[in-house]
C-alpha cells in the first residue's frame, strides 16, 4: 500500500493487541491530515479528531476482513475499550412505552410496529422493505400520513436509523418519532400539519443483523456489530459517483435503493452514533474541492437543527464547527448513503450523528429524546420550504414529469423532478431570486424568474407546450370547431345525445383558463372579440373529462 512509509506515530501506543477472532474491533491509529484520504478509502473510518493543528486521532472499525490488511501496515495502535452502558431491554410494547427508557428486544420491535398500525390504521401502515435479511431478519418502514393510499402533491420524507448495528440511539429515537406523532396528531398542532402536510416514511433500524448480531434479545456496544451479517459496511457500499447503480449490492443496499426510486423523496436523513454533528453533502468530497450546490442552504438546515438542540441542551450536538460540518471536511469517505440519495436519487439527505458514545445506558435515552425531538419534527418541516408547484401539459392539463433546474446553480444532479401521478415537485433552496427552467422530452422548455423567502413557500405551477402544437392540429372525433382561423367568434358543434352536462373552455398557452361556457345545445357560439390575437386550446369537458381538443387562431 505504500501508507506504512508515510504514517509517523509518537503518542499512539499498542496497549492491547487485536484478537483476530472477534467479529469486529475499534482501534485509534494517529496520522498527518494529508494521510487521512488514503487510509479512509482503505477502511471504515468511524470518527477523526484533532490532536493538534498537524496531527488526528483517527478511530478506525476493523472486521475479520481488514485484520490482515491492517496489520501489514504495522502501525502502532490502541485498541478502543467500548464505553460499558447500563442496558435495559424491552420486552414488551407496553414496557417500551411506558417510561421510554430501555432498548426493544426484536420481537418487541416488531410488536411496536404491529401496534401501531393496529391503534391508528387511518395514520399508520408498516411497508416491508425486505422480507428477509441475510441473517433471517426484515426491513421496515412506517407510512405516516392522513391518507396512506394517495400522497396528493405533498413533498415525501425519510428518516432510517442504525445503518451501523452498533448505534442504536438512532434506532431508539425513530421508534420514540413514531409513537409521539401518532399519539399526538389530535392534540399537539404542530404534528397534526406534518402529518397532513408531508408523506412520512420512517425506518427506525437499516440493520437489524448488526444490531442483534449474537441474539434477537441482547443489543450492546459488545453484543451488536457496525457491519450487516455478510460482515459489510452498509456507509461505505452504496454506488459510487462515476459507477453503476445497476451492480451487485448488499441486500439491505439494494432495498434502500428501491425503496427512494419508488418514493422519490424531498428530503431525508440518516441517523449513526459515536459522536454529535450534523454532517451535510458531500462525503465524497472536501468543500475545497467541490461543494453541493445548495451548500449555503445545508449550513442554514443544519445550524437551525443543531441550534435548536441547543436550546434544550447547551452542550449537545457540540462536535466539530458546534455541531455542523461537510462531511469530507471533518474526514472523506466513499460509499455512503447520503452521497447516493442526493447524487443519484435528487434528494437532500444529511447524516446526523446522535450520541457521543455508539450505545447509551437505557436510562439516559429520554434525555436524548428530549435534546432533539423539536429538531427532529422541524427537518420534516424543512421539506416544505422553497420552491413547489405542479407541472402540466398546456393542452390536456393532464400532469407530466418534467425536470426543474435553476440556471447557474444547480450541478451534480442537484434539479428535481416532477413526478407521476399528481405531478408534483419540491425544490428546497436558500432564500434569493433565481432563473428556474421547466423541461421535459417532447415539450417546450420555460424559463421564470422566482423570488423566495427565508422558511417560505412559493408556489408556482407551470403548463408546458407540447412540441407538436400546430395550426390546425385536432383529434379525430365527431366535435366540430369553426372557423379557423376566426376573428369574432367559434361555432362549436357536438354530436347529437352528447351536450348533457358539457363545457367548453379556452385556454392560452400558458395554461390559463380564459373562458368557460356550459354547451346546453349541440351548437354554441363562443365570443372569441375580447381576446388577444394568438393561439389558444379549445376544450370541450365532460363528466370530467376531457371529449375533445382544439387548436384554434384568433386572427
Amino acid at each position: 500500500m505504500g501508507l506504512a512509509l508515510m504514517l509517523a506515530f509518537s503518542t499512539v501506543a499498542q496497549t492491547t493487541a487485536l484478537d483476530t477472532n472477534l467479529v469486529q474491533q475499534y482501534v485509534e491509529v494517529q496520522m498527518i491530515p494529508a494521510q487521512l484520504y488514503t487510509f479512509s478509502r482503505d477502511f471504515s473510518v468511524d470518527k477523526v479528531r484533532r490532536l493538534d493543528a498537524d496531527h488526528l486521532i483517527v478511530r478506525v472499525c476493523l472486521g475479520r476482513k481488514e485484520y490482515a490488511r491492517f496489520l501489514e501496515l504495522d502501525l502502532p495502535y490502541s485498541v478502543v475499550t467500548p464505553t460499558r452502558a447500563t442496558l435495559a431491554m424491552a420486552t414488551s410494547y407496553s414496557q417500551m412505552v411506558s417510561s421510554w427508557n430501555r432498548y426493544p428486544t426484536y420481537s418487541t420491535y416488531k410488536a411496536m410496529l404491529d401496534t401501531f398500525q393496529r391503534q391508528f390504521p387511518n395514520l399508520c401502515k408498516v411497508d416491508t422493505l425486505l422480507a428477509a435479511t441475510p441473517g433471517g431478519r426484515s426491513l421496515f418502514a412506517v407510512h405516516i400520513s392522513n391518507n396512506l393510499q394517495d400522497k396528493g402533491d405533498k413533498p415525501s420524507f425519510f428518516y432510517s436509523a442504525t445503518m451501523h448495528g452498533d448505534e442504536p440511539v438512532g434506532y431508539y429515537l425513530m421508534l420514540h418519532l413514531i409513537h409521539y406523532m401518532l399519539n399526538n396528531y389530535e392534540t399537539d398542532a404542530r404534528v397534526h400539519r406534518l402529518v397532513d402536510s408531508v408523506d412520512i416514511w420512517i425506518c427506525p433500524l437499516e440493520n437489524p443483523d448488526g444490531t442483534y448480531h449474537y441474539s434477537n434479545n441482547q443489543l450492546s456496544a459488545y453484543y451488536s456489530t457496525r457491519y450487516n451479517y455478510n460482515e459489510v459496511d452498509l456507509n461505505r457500499s452504496y454506488p459510487q459517483f462515476g459507477h453503476s447503480t445497476s451492480g451487485s449490492y448488499e441486500p439491505e443496499i439494494e432495498a434502500m435503493m428501491a425503496f427512494g426510486t419508488q418514493h422519490h423523496f424531498t428530503m431525508s436523513a440518516n441517523f449513526h452514533g459515536g459522536a454529535e454533528v450534523c454532517n451535510y453533502p458531500w462525503d465524497t468530497w472536501t468543500t475545497n474541492q467541490r461543494a453541493h450546490a445548495d451548500a449555503p442552504w445545508w449550513l442554514e438546515v443544519s445550524r437551525r437543527f443543531v441550534d435548536t438542540c441547543h436550546r434544550y441542551h447547551n452542550s449537545y450536538m457540540t462536535e466539530e464547527s458546534n455541531g455542523v460540518t461537510e462531511g469530507g471536511d471533518w474526514y472523506v469517505i466513499t460509499g455512503s448513503r447520503q452521497d447516493y440519495f442526493n447524487y443519484f436519487q435528487s434528494c437532500r439527505e444529511m447524516t446526523i450523528e446522535v450520541s457521543e458514545d455508539k450505545v447509551v445506558s437505557s436510562n439516559q435515552l429520554p434525555y436524548y429524546w428530549s435534546w432533539i425531538k423539536s429538531s427532529l419534527l422541524s427537518y420534516i418541516e424543512e421539506s416544505l420550504y422553497g420552491i413547489r408547484g405542479i407541472v402540466t401539459d398546456s393542452v390536456t392539463g393532464l400532469p407530466i414529469e418534467a425536470k426543474v433546474t435553476i440556471l447557474n446553480h444547480d450541478k451534480d444532479n442537484s434539479q428535481v423532478s416532477s413526478h407521476l401521478p399528481a405531478g408534483d415537485y419540491h425544490r428546497p433552496i436558500k432564500a434569493g431570486t433565481y432563473n428556474v427552467t421547466y423541461s421535459a422530452p417532447g415539450y417546450y422548455s420555460k424559463t421564470i424568474t422566482l423570488t423566495v423567502g427565508t422558511r417560505a413557500t412559493l408556489w408556482q405551477d407551470v403548463a408546458l407546450v407540447p412540441l407538436t402544437y400546430g395550426v390546425g392540429d385536432h383529434d379525430a372525433s365527431p366535435f366540430t370547431i369553426s372557423p379557423n382561423p376566426a376573428s369574432d367568434y367559434l361555432v362549436l358543434t357536438a354530436p347529437d345525445g352528447t351536450v348533457k352536462d358539457m363545457n367548453v373552455e379556452l385556454w392560452d398557452l400558458a395554461g390559463r383558463l380564459l373562458k368557460s361556457v356550459p354547451m346546453g345545445e349541440s351548437s354554441l357560439r363562443l365570443d372569441i372579440s375580447d381576446i388577444p390575437v394568438g393561439i389558444y386550446m379549445v376544450k370541450i369537458m365532460g363528466a370530467g373529462t376531457t371529449l375533445h381538443t382544439g387548436k384554434v387562431v384568433k386572427k
